[in-house]
């Protein structure tokens, strides 16, 4: 019986953020959207995403909202605990971070180019 990935790792400019469960990646690259006519689908379109992760942290002493939100062109690391590791060239926190009630940081960052491996 083989291992299915339950916990993640993630890692910006070396340094490891503590997430919580239910962290996501998306590997970005092409999607496609069908075009339609009245007889069906005629095909699809394509168009270019960027790879996304988004995650939550717990809000404690030495986490910095300002620290957070200036981060740009970093190198992310999401790693399984199944061996199996992502890199993200460019990294950046999408949008300002998000400080909720139970001291949860919720963040969503993009990049420019994700490698597996």
């Amino acid at each position: 019986m083989s291992q299915v990935t339950g916990r993640v790792f993630i890692s910006v400019g070396g340094r490891r953020l503590r997430s919580k469960p239910g962290a996501t990646l998306d590997i970005g690259g092409v999607s496609r959207a069908p075009v339609m006519s009245d007889s069906g689908v005629d095909g699809y379109t394509e168009s270019t995403a960027a790879p996304a992760v988004n995650c939550t942290i717990s809000h404690m002493a030495g986490v910095s909202l300002a620290d957070l939100a200036a981060i740009r062109d970093e190198t992310m690391r999401f790693q399984t605990d199944t061996g199996i590791g992502y890199t993200i060239r460019g990294a950046f926190l999408a949008a300002p971070p998000v400080l909720g009630g139970g001291g949860e940081v919720t963040l969503a960052f993009n990049g420019v180019e994700c490698i597996e491996g």
